[in-house]
């Protein structure tokens, strides 16, 4: 469970961070560029991490789980770390935004597929834990990096995060072990569960009501400061907000 909750803190809980970030681009280091650009740089995080976590839970079936766990750690920390060398959006967007994406989606999957497997009557406990994790990493990451970028830089808010990434997840893929050996499926996807209609709704609802969900966590620090003219250290609101 500690494992599961380290990874999901530093996976989702960065990308949900993000706007903090997307603050100190569009008002200081790119002005010019476009918002809607920048924001593409977070979307793509959250896009990458659960399309590609659909293929890493696949390989969970096959594959060490510690193996998949220390691979997310170590690319999600050279994305952030790579990142910081970077000059312009577009390669923000292959790094920060695609390559992270990459990597946290086998912190995810990882995080996501093995607490059920260590308990019975507990699991719902011990999985909402584990969740909780995500939450708990967007409301500190939220602080810290803005203290980084106020104190340091942006670029070394980047190092520094991935460098956090690679101390506590990699050790901790030592202990993203699995329980039982899973059964591989005949299918790697399985389209015949949206005949029922329950499932089908739930997905689509899911699916479209997600769609605006990062929005607020995105442009909420820098709407506080352009449009309701605050300070820098409201950009801190999505930390609330993730609470």
């Amino acid at each position: 469970v500690f494992g599961s909750f380290s990874n999901l803190m530093l996976s989702i809980g960065a990308i949900t961070s993000y706007g903090v970030y997307l603050q100190e681009y569009k008002l200081v280091v790119f002005p010019n560029a476009s918002s809607s650009f920048l924001s593409w740089i977070g979307t793509l995080q959250f896009v990458m991490m659960c399309f590609f976590g659909i293929g890493v839970s696949v390989l969970c079936e096959r594959v060490d789980t510690r193996i998949l766990s220390g691979i997310g750690a170590l690319v999600s920390a050279l994305a952030l770390i790579i990142a910081s060398f970077c000059n312009s959006p577009w390669k923000l967007l292959i790094t920060q935004g695609i390559m992270f994406g990459f990597g946290a989606s086998f912190l995810y999957a990882t995080g996501l597929n093995l607490p059920p497997q260590w308990f019975a009557k507990y699991r719902a406990l011990a999985t909402g834990i584990a969740i909780a994790g995500s939450g708990i990493g967007g409301l500190w990451l939220s602080f810290a990096t803005r203290a980084m970028i106020t104190n340091l830089s942006w670029k070394w808010a980047l190092r520094i995060t991935g460098l956090v990434i690679i101390g506590v997840c990699g050790p901790n893929s030592l202990l993203m072990r699995t329980r039982v050996k899973p059964v591989r499926r005949e299918k790697i996807i399985d389209l015949s569960i949206l005949r029922d209609k329950r499932f089908a709704l739930l997905f689509f609802g899911a699916l479209f009501g997600l769609g605006g969900f990062f929005i607020p966590y995105f442009f909420m620090p820098s709407y506080a400061v352009i449009v309701l003219e605050k300070s820098d250290s409201w950009g801190t609101l999505i930390a609330v907000k993730n609470k």
